[in-house]
């Protein structure tokens, strides 16, 4: 059995420490570096559809072009939104994972694996994805009335007078609405894998109301708790990328030792393969932006042509990729928690009392260690 809540500020300061475990860094980095290979994709043919030079675009961004809309060609920019919210969900569904391995082991199965919690979240694909377009396409739906009215506003003599008569109710009350509703839109991406997760059924509209009404009904506790969350992720994912830049020294020293400086230089030769220059890679690396207070990598780098470096320099990336990994696994375990807490806060409803979706699972695999040695 897990620890039973206390229900306050206790259980939310926990979640660096509950997101620190192999499983969850691996599921949320997996689901990490696959929405960041469909965001890549996206880009790259959208640069093509522009007609640059790709191998240009590659010299200036290579693996992490994060730069918004680099494209004028409408065709371009079509297919660099749809990566871009294709990239988003999965992203959300690395979320997903690390809540429901969280809200499982609040109800009391610690035993769910990653390869369960990988499938589960595929499984809830429709859940999540619905989720949020549902809330996207109703904000279309309402910029399209604003445009519409535009319309009317050209009406000879009559539009103005209309556009004035009508400022405040409706148009300013449901503008009001929008901006609400885009605010949500945007809270929505690590608040609503959480919702989903600790749906025992898979309803879409499940997922939105509680996304909602959470945001309504606890605005302030919310804040708290994200903020706390992103403020804990970052400390603690710069602990682990000081731990990962000192283990891959340690590792480079020590098998130069009896293979030679080759082994060192394959790691500094894979370094250069990689963007280590990026705003990316410089902030992950400092405990705080703007705050002079971490580790370069850059000064590392050897450039060679070395087959054997590119190997190290996926491995290298996939190193780097756990780092943010691990800072979203805790701003998901945190969401996860928050959410429990939360929906105790305003429904009275305790989800921990809640028997585990994967009982079977976690009975079996109890029980299997409950057995005593016979030998």
């Amino acid at each position: 059995m897990d620890r039973p809540l206390h229900y306050d500020i206790r259980d939310i300061l926990i979640a660096p420490a509950r997101a620190l475990s192999a499983k969850r860094i691996f599921v949320m980095t997996l689901f990490l570096l696959l929405s960041l290979g469909i965001y890549d994709l996206f880009t790259y043919l959208a640069v093509a559809i522009e007609g640059d030079s790709i191998g240009a675009f590659w010299s200036v961004f290579g693996l992490l072009p994060v730069v918004w809309l680099p494209v004028s060609a409408p065709a371009a920019q079509a297919v660099y939104g749809v990566g871009v919210v294709i990239a988003l969900i999965g992203l959300m569904l690395g979320f997903f994972a690390v809540s429901a391995i969280e809200i499982e082991q609040i109800r009391g199965n610690r035993f769910l694996p990653m390869r369960g919690a990988i499938k589960f979240a595929f499984r809830r694909l429709p859940q999540v994805a619905l989720g949020q377009l549902a809330i996207g396409i109703f904000l279309v739906f309402l910029f399209a009335l604003y445009l519409l009215l535009g319309l009317i506003v050209r009406i000879p003599v009559v539009g103005e007078w209309i556009y004035a008569l009508t400022f405040v109710l409706p148009v300013f009350i449901v503008a009001l609405f929008t901006v609400f509703i885009f605010a949500v839109f945007q809270v929505a991406v690590v608040l609503l894998p959480a919702a989903a997760a600790a749906d025992r059924r898979g309803e879409t509209f499940t997922a939105i109301l509680e996304t909602f009404s959470t945001v309504i009904r606890q605005p302030v506790r919310w804040l708290v708790y994200t903020a706390y969350g992103l403020v804990a992720a970052k400390a603690a994912s710069w602990v682990y990328a000081y731990a990962c830049y000192r283990a891959v020294q340690f590792s480079a020293w020590a098998v130069s030792i009896t293979a030679g400086e080759e082994a060192r230089d394959l790691v500094r030769e894979g370094l250069s393969h990689l963007p280590v220059q990026t705003e990316v890679v410089e902030q992950t690396m400092q405990l705080w932006p703007g705050v002079d207070w971490g580790v370069a990598v850059w000064p590392w780098v050897m450039r060679d042509d070395n087959p054997a470096s590119y190997v190290m320099g996926a491995m290298l990336f996939i190193v780097f990729a756990s780092i943010i990994g691990y800072f979203l696994a805790v701003v998901a375990t945190t969401q996860a928690r928050g959410y429990v807490l939360m929906r105790y806060f305003k429904d009275e409803y305790k989800i921990a009392a809640e028997k585990p979706l994967f009982f079977d699972e976690a009975q079996t695999v109890a029980q299997a260690a409950a057995v005593p040695d016979q030998q």
